[in-house]
């Protein structure tokens, strides 16, 4: 379990608020994440793993939630990912002077995954699943 120990920030993006906070994961060591209204689990966070290499790791199953809940069109999803970036970005400044100085980061903005959490965002499409689903389509 997380223990957020520091709150740094907020902003609200679209329907969610994202607090980025400064915590402890389950073996002490300090982190900086992102969380949306403020849950237990962070979407994306940095994490000090090992020396002083400081990484970048994403939560698929949030992102995933957050893409499957989304009603906003493509260009609505476009500019809230802009926002959300921006607001990650700004984070990520006050997590390497606050958190992790004279240590080498990953930041997001500079990641493959973000470009594919990116592309999943913005374009989601809610998978038809189940064969009542199909029919539901079909008629």
């Amino acid at each position: 379990m997380l223990s957020k120990n520091i709150l740094v920030d907020s902003s609200v993006i679209g329907t969610v608020k994202f607090y980025a906070y400064v915590f402890n994961d389950e073996s002490g060591r300090v982190g900086f994440g992102l969380f949306p209204n403020d849950g237990p689990e962070p979407i994306v966070y940095l994490l000090n793993v090992q020396g002083s290499r400081i990484k970048i790791f994403f939560n698929e199953r949030i992102i995933l939630l957050i893409c499957q809940q989304s009603r906003f069109s493509t260009n609505e999803r476009r500019n809230f990912f802009r926002e959300f970036l921006d607001f990650a970005t700004s984070m990520e400044k006050k997590a390497a002077r606050l958190v992790f100085r004279d240590n080498k980061m990953i930041y997001m903005a500079d990641t493959r995954e973000m470009i594919k959490y990116k592309r999943l965002y913005i374009h989601y499409k809610i998978p038809v699943s189940s064969k009542d689903d199909m029919k539901a389509v079909r008629n």
